[in-house]
C-alpha cells in the first residue's frame, strides 16, 4: 500500500512539473531525488535548477500575471528590505501565492491546475502591444482620421 501511495505522489509531481513554473524565477521545474544528510531514504521532490531550491511550483499563467503586476505597478511586498532582484523575485512569489489563494477559493484552481481553460491578455508582457488585424480594423473604423494637406 505504501508503494502505491509513493507512485501516486510521483505521478502527481510529474504532472505538476509539466505544467508549473518556479514561483521565484519562472524557470522550468524538474524532479530530483533529494538526499538529506545521513538519512538513507531519499525523497523525490520538485526542484528549480535556476534557483537551486526545492520548489512546489506555480501555474504558468499565475506566474505570468504576478510578474507583470510586480513590474508594472512597482509592487514591493518587502518594503523594509533593500530593493534588489532578490526582493523582486520574493515579491513575485508572494503575489503568486495571493493569486493562487484567490483562484482556489473561487474554485477556479485545484490540485490538477485550472478547472476551466484560462486566457491571458497577450499584451501583459509589458514589452509590446499586440493587436490582431481584426481588432485593428475595428479601432480604425471607430477612429476618424483627418487628412491635412501641407
Amino acid at each position: 500500500m505504501i508503494r502505491i501511495e509513493k507512485n501516486e505522489r510521483i505521478e502527481m509531481l510529474k504532472r505538476r512539473t509539466e505544467r508549473c513554473r518556479c514561483k521565484y524565477c519562472g524557470g522550468k521545474l524538474e524532479l530530483r531525488r533529494i538526499i538529506y544528510g545521513d538519512i538513507e531514504s531519499a525523497r523525490v521532490e520538485i526542484f528549480c535548477r535556476e534557483c537551486d531550491r526545492i520548489e512546489y511550483g506555480i501555474e504558468q499563467e499565475i506566474y505570468h500575471i504576478a510578474k507583470y503586476f510586480v513590474e508594472q505597478m512597482d509592487f514591493n511586498a518587502y518594503p523594509d528590505l533593500d530593493y534588489s532582484e532578490t526582493t523582486k523575485q520574493m515579491s513575485i512569489a508572494k503575489t503568486c501565492e495571493i493569486i493562487t489563494w484567490g483562484c482556489k477559493n473561487l474554485k477556479l484552481l485545484d490540485g490538477d491546475g485550472f478547472r476551466y481553460p484560462v486566457e491571458i491578455e497577450e499584451d501583459m508582457d509589458g514589452e509590446t502591444v499586440r493587436i490582431s488585424d481584426k481588432r485593428l480594423d475595428v479601432i480604425m473604423s471607430e477612429t476618424t482620421i483627418s487628412e491635412t494637406t501641407i
